[in-house]
């Protein structure tokens, strides 16, 4: 199994997605602890306002990428941004959306499938930017969590699809948004280094656009 990391660091700099995995089971006390890291986030007002849904029956993700699947073949507007990255110049682009495109299609073999949940507790479903604010910080913690243990993660929102079926199928009441859909598993690819732009092409000082030499 890929190395664990206790250092907060490096799992912060070799976290990638990892978009395949092995068929190996998780154990249940290793999801315990990524769900538990999960809940230790800030929340605005100590609200909490985060629901959990983990699925491992395999016929149930099965049902689901079986249901994401007729999404995608129905769905002209992702067809096309995935025909596009396929063809795209930049060698990155088309790894990273042809192993998007993969995954959708064979989400169901990650064993363990994630679906964050904000939950309004019978209350108004808020802005979703702003509802992100009190759910998007636990999710990280999950993710980080994960790559500590050496397991594999990615964070998709294939779930805004299959909405319908998520509800039908699964349970999840109307006063619950299904916030993302988070294949995880012992990943059958590597983690990182990962490429990001340099910190001092995105980071201004004191005003918009001043920037400073890294020193």
């Amino acid at each position: 199994m890929p190395a664990a990391t206790d250092s907060l660091f490096d799992a912060i700099y070799t976290q990638r997605a990892i978009r395949s995995f092995k068929p190996d089971e998780v154990p249940e006390d290793l999801l315990w602890r990524v769900l538990e890291a999960a809940t230790k986030a800030p929340s605005g007002t100590n609200r909490q306002p985060w629901r959990w849904v983990v699925i491992r029956d395999a016929a149930r993700r099965k049902a689901i990428a079986e249901a994401l699947a007729a999404h995608l073949q129905t769905n002209e507007a992702m067809r096309t941004y995935f025909e596009s990255g396929a063809n795209s110049d930049d060698k990155s682009t088309r790894l990273m959306l042809n192993g998007a495109l993969a995954l959708a299609h064979n989400i169901g073999l990650a064993p363990v499938l994630i679906i964050p949940c904000y939950f309004s507790d019978g209350g108004r479903i808020p802005d979703r930017l702003l509802t992100g604010s009190s759910l998007y910080p636990a999710v990280q913690n999950m993710l980080l969590a994960a790559r500590g243990l050496g397991l594999g993660t990615v964070l998709t929102t294939f779930q805004s699809g299959i909405l319908d079926h998520l509800r039908a199928e699964i349970g999840i009441p109307d006063d619950a948004f299904p916030a993302a859909l988070i294949p995880l598993g012992w990943p059958d690819a590597n983690f990182g280094p990962t490429k990001r732009k340099p910190v001092t092409d995105v980071v201004y000082w004191d005003q918009w656009g001043a920037t400073l030499t890294r020193q």
